[in-house]
């Protein structure tokens, strides 16, 4: 296995290390390629910062909710702090990575604007400027020149904002294929929010079981599949509140809740205020 890395301060932490000092902080970043052995990481409990993994070669084996998903190359895996982390990669299949661990109190917000944060898996493609930015910051961390934190942070975030231009970009690469099922169930629900769907309808229509359906698609968004739907009707019912003349009675029903008792418990709990109050904002 060739391997090479730097990391900040010349230490390295199996379990990183969380700042909330700093806007946004790389604590070590590599490379790997296997070549005759293969690599597992076990780490239950996660690790207290983020890290970013880029496969640019061969593919890897990802396991969320007890759920594996082969990665190919070309895409992203980020894990959270204190989000299981289970993978591997096999000599045989070749696999080339590149990784960061980053911290700071900045992180989540810069995440969640470059959209990298739900999925936790994202097709990018191989670019060969994300991988110059990788080089660039295993080159700081292990020159530790002057001002090296203030250069691999402006490397790390010029990183970030090419991975998020791809993934904003309206002709850019299409989500990871094995997603397809998933993808496909979360057009369905925004088509038909107001149906009764149930968990049972929607693990038939991807043809796996509930239990392996809830796992996947919270892989995927993050969420249960019931409380995604729950999210989708009260965004809409707030559209409907707010830019209609329709009451809070007609707005349950339009969204798929027929006692307009239930809706408004599940509104308040969700926004904060009844619906009744929340219309009498825009009146």
């Amino acid at each position: 296995m060739i391997s090479i890395s730097g990391n900040a301060m010349n230490s390295w932490h199996e379990y990183g290390v969380e700042s909330k000092d700093n806007l946004l902080t790389v604590n070590c970043c590599g490379y790997q390629k296997l070549l005759t052995r293969d690599l597992t990481r076990n780490r239950e409990q996660g690790r207290m910062d983020y890290q970013l993994i880029y496969i640019v070669g061969g593919k890897g084996f990802f396991r969320f909710d007890n759920v594996t998903i082969e990665v190919p190359g070309g895409h992203i895996v980020i894990y959270p702090p204190g989000v299981s982390q289970y993978y591997s990669y096999y000599a045989k299949d070749f696999t080339e990575v590149y990784w960061i661990h980053f911290t700071g109190y900045a992180v989540h917000d810069y995440l969640t604007k470059f959209a990298l944060l739900h999925p936790l898996i994202h097709s990018v493609g191989v670019m060969d400027e994300v991988i110059s930015l990788y080089k660039k910051i295993i080159h700081e961390l292990n020159m530790n020149k002057p001002l090296s934190e203030s250069m691999t942070t402006a490397h790390f975030l010029a990183l970030l904002t090419l991975l998020g231009r791809r993934l904003q970009n309206a002709d850019g690469q299409h989500k990871l294929d094995l997603y397809t099922d998933i993808n496909n169930i979360i057009e369905i629900m925004h088509e038909r929010y107001n149906q009764n769907l149930t968990v049972a309808d929607l693990a038939q229509t991807c043809s796996l079981s509930p239990f392996r359906f809830i796992h996947k698609f919270k892989a995927v968004t993050g969420t249960t599949p019931m409380k995604y739907m729950t999210g989708i009707r009260i965004d809409e019912a707030k559209k409907l509140l707010s830019e209609t003349s329709l009451n809070v009675r007609e707005v349950a029903s339009i969204v798929g809740y027929e006692n307009p008792l239930y809706f408004s418990r599940v509104f308040c709990k969700a926004v904060g205020i009844p619906p009744s109050r929340y219309k009498e904002q825009f009146l």
